[in-house]
C-alpha cells in the first residue's frame, strides 16, 4: 500500500501544474468575464437563477475539459514509463506491475475528474454569488435563499460526484480496453481498435453478431448516461412555447433539487447490480490483464 500511495504521489508531483490549472483557469477566466456576462433566457427579478445558471456553467465547463485531458492522459499512460525510460527504475521496486499501471489509472480515470468536479462545485457556488451581485447589487445579499441554494449546492454536488464514479466504471471497459490497444500498437492502437469496431457493426450491421455488439455498446454508454443524468428529466422546464422560463417553474424545481438528488443516489448505486456492469469491469479486468503482460514484455 505504501508503494501505491508512491506510485499516486509521483501522479500528483508530475501533473499537479496542469491539474490545478484544470480547475483554477476555467474559474478565472468566468471571474474575468463576469462584468461583461448577461444571463438570458429567465425572466426573473431574483437572483437565484442568475447564481445557479452560472454555477452550473462553471461546472460544466471543468467537467468537459477534465474527461478530455484525462481522456488524452490516459491513451498514453501505457507506454510512458518505455518512453521516459524509467521502468526500469519502477520495476526495481518491492512492487506489482498492476500497481504501477492501476495508480495513474485510478488517478486519471477518477480521483482527477471527482476532485476537480467538487472544487468546480465549489468555484461555481462563487461565480454564482459574484454574478447575481453583478445583476441586483447589494439587494442580492438580502433577497437570495440562501439555505436553499446551500441544499442545492450540497446535494447537486453529492449527485454529480456519485454519478461520475458510477459512470466512470460503465466506461471502464472502453477506456482500459483503448490503453490495452495502445500499449501493443502504441500511437495508432486507439484509433485502430475504434476504426475496426466501427467497421465491423457498419459492414455486418444486419448480422447476429454485429447487432449484438451495437446492443452491448449502446446498453454499455446508456448506463454511464444513466449514471450521470438520471432524474434529471423530472426537473425539465417546460417552456410551453414561451421565449423565458417563468420564476415559478423555476423556483419549484429549485426546491425540488435537494429531495430529487437525494432520492436518485440510492438508485445510481443500483445500477452497478445489473450483469451488464459487472460484465463490463470484468472484460476491463481482461484488458487490464493485457497492460500488465505488455508491460511484463518491455522489460
Amino acid at each position: 500500500m505504501t508503494l501505491f500511495n508512491t506510485l499516486l504521489l509521483r501522479e500528483w508531483l508530475q501533473y499537479k501544474r496542469a491539474w490545478i490549472g484544470l480547475v483554477l483557469g476555467p474559474v478565472l477566466l468566468l471571474l474575468a468575464l463576469v462584468p461583461f456576462s448577461q444571463v438570458e433566457g429567465i425572466d426573473t427579478p431574483a437572483p437565484e437563477p442568475v447564481a445557479l445558471i452560472a454555477g452550473l456553467v462553471t461546472v460544466a465547463l471543468v467537467l468537459v475539459l477534465t474527461v478530455v485531458l484525462c481522456g488524452y492522459q490516459l491513451m498514453g499512460l501505457a507506454r510512458r514509463d518505455q518512453q521516459d525510460r524509467s521502468i526500469e527504475f519502477w520495476a526495481s521496486l518491492p512492487g506489482s506491475h498492476a500497481a504501477s499501471l492501476g495508480a495513474p489509472l485510478l488517478a486519471h480515470g477518477l480521483l482527477v475528474p471527482l476532485a476537480a468536479t467538487a472544487l468546480a462545485v465549489l468555484g461555481g457556488a462563487l461565480i454564482g454569488a459574484i454574478m447575481a451581485f453583478k445583476e441586483f447589487g447589494l439587494a442580492a445579499l438580502h433577497q437570495t435563499q440562501w439555505a436553499v441554494l446551500l441544499q442545492v449546492t450540497i446535494w447537486m454536488g453529492l449527485r454529480l460526484l456519485v454519478g461520475l464514479a458510477v459512470a466512470a466504471l460503465w466506461l471502464a471497459p472502453f477506456v482500459v480496453a483503448l490503453m490495452a490497444a495502445s500499449a501493443w500498437l502504441k500511437r495508432w492502437g486507439a484509433p485502430l481498435l475504434f476504426i475496426a469496431v466501427a467497421a465491423f457493426l457498419k459492414i455486418y450491421k444486419n448480422e447476429p453478431a454485429a447487432e449484438a455488439l451495437a446492443r452491448l455498446l449502446t446498453r454499455q454508454v446508456g448506463g454511464a448516461a444513466q449514471a450521470m443524468f438520471l432524474g434529471a428529466q423530472t426537473l425539465l422546464l417546460k417552456d410551453e412555447g414561451r421565449e423565458h422560463v417563468g420564476l415559478q417553474e423555476f423556483f419549484d424545481a429549485l426546491f425540488r433539487l435537494p429531495e430529487v438528488a437525494r432520492d436518485t443516489v440510492p438508485e445510481v448505486l443500483q445500477l452497478m447490480a445489473q450483469p451488464q456492469f459487472i460484465g463490463g469491469l470484468v472484460f476491463a479486468a481482461l484488458c487490464f490483464g493485457l497492460l500488465v503482460l505488455q508491460r511484463k514484455r518491455s522489460l
